[in-house]
């Protein structure tokens, strides 16, 4: 009765009704005895004031908790589903660091979502969300809100909560040591000074999780790297990252279809699962060394090509019957070599074949 009687009488006029009921009931009186208590008298009023405590409303809160609740209960997997990896993309949330080299990860999920076709319109453990489908894969899309530097909060606990475990945790995130727009994939390895990448090492407690870096390059001179990583894309790094999220769209499918280590020696597929040639930052060497290879390689730098026609050339003379020239065939210089010697006279020419046959 006292605990209503502190509620505030303005919120609600069936809340005013319980208060009223509560104050017209009887107190019963304390009995003398065990045997002379008896409260029969109290008990009709007593139960019309609960039943008019039951039409109350929940509270907001209450009710916010318990249907989230029930949102996570639907979404938590009772097992790990092997087929579901989570794709994370790194970055600080917001417009003013939207087109900064530090969000090239978030750029990287964006540009996914675009193309598959899925909503980032959820918000779990502080982080924005989407499920979909790739490559015939279950795929949840994590773009955290927590800020870089504490990244891992987020991917942590949902990894937790959809009992994912690190290798399928792929992490897209800028990279200081690798040249602009370049794009690297490694199964594991250190945050090499990536904050985002340690706190997520942190709460995945290890560095066995697979990572996708996009090369952001060094700051000129003396210029501090907060400053470098926080300053917007240039009109030219706009065009070469955008170019490096393509690649990573390509890595990732990669990864989902024929698994890691190919992915990580150079295979992509397309949308459909073929394999296709790279033609990014990554496929450049590739490709001069396709091109190099048709060619051939000869000695000396020379093209295979180049001596094998010069070899069909001295076939065919020798098979036409044609008499090669002493010295033909040989360097220029040694030929010249060879013409500037002296002839020796007749007995000193007849001196030095007697000398050969004593030696022989």
């Amino acid at each position: 009765m006292r605990a209503l009687a502190r509620l505030p009488l303005r919120s609600s006029p069936l809340l005013r009704a319980a208060v009223s009921l509560a104050a017209r009931a009887p107190v019963c009186p304390l009995p003398s005895s065990p045997s002379t208590f008896d409260c029969s008298s109290a008990a009709p009023r007593a139960s019309r004031m609960g039943g008019a405590l039951s039409l109350l409303s929940p509270r907001r809160g209450a009710a916010a908790a318990a249907a989230k609740g029930g949102r996570q209960a639907m979404d938590r997997s009772e097992n790990e589903d092997p087929d579901l990896w989570m794709i994370c993309g790194l970055g600080n949330p917001g417009p003013r660091y939207e087109s900064t080299r530090h969000n090239a990860g978030f750029m990287a999920v964006d540009a996914l979502a675009a193309r598959e076709g899925i909503a980032m319109d959820r918000l779990q453990e502080n982080a924005a969300v989407g499920r979909g489908r790739l490559c015939g894969k279950k795929v949840l899309l994590v773009k955290p809100m927590t800020f870089m530097n504490n990244s891992g909060e987020s991917v942590g606990r949902l990894a937790r909560f959809y009992r994912i475990p690190p290798a399928r945790c792929l992490v897209i995130c800028d990279d200081l040591d690798i040249p602009t727009a370049a794009v690297r994939l490694r199964a594991k390895g250190g945050h090499g000074g990536q904050n985002g990448m340690k706190s997520i090492g942190a709460h995945l407690q290890g560095k066995d999780f697979p990572r996708i870096r996009i090369g952001i390059g060094r700051p000129p001179g003396s210029m501090p790297v907060v400053s470098w990583v926080l300053q917007d894309l240039n009109k030219a790094e706009q065009e070469d990252i955008g170019v490096a999220v393509q690649e990573c769209i390509d890595v990732v499918r990669a990864v989902l279809t024929v698994g890691l280590e190919r992915a990580n020696s150079g295979v992509r597929v397309d949308a459909e699962g073929k394999p296709i040639k790279p033609a990014h930052s990554n496929g450049k060497g590739v490709k001069a060394a396709q091109q190099q290879q048709q060619q051939g390689g000869g000695r000396a730098g020379k093209p295979a090509k180049q001596q094998q026609q010069g070899a069909k050339g001295v076939h065919t003379a020798a098979a036409a019957g044609e008499e090669q020239q002493p010295g033909e065939g040989q360097p220029a210089a040694k030929r010249q070599k060879q013409q500037q010697q002296p002839e020796l006279p007749p007995v000193a020419a007849e001196a030095l074949q007697a000398a050969a046959g004593a030696a022989q």
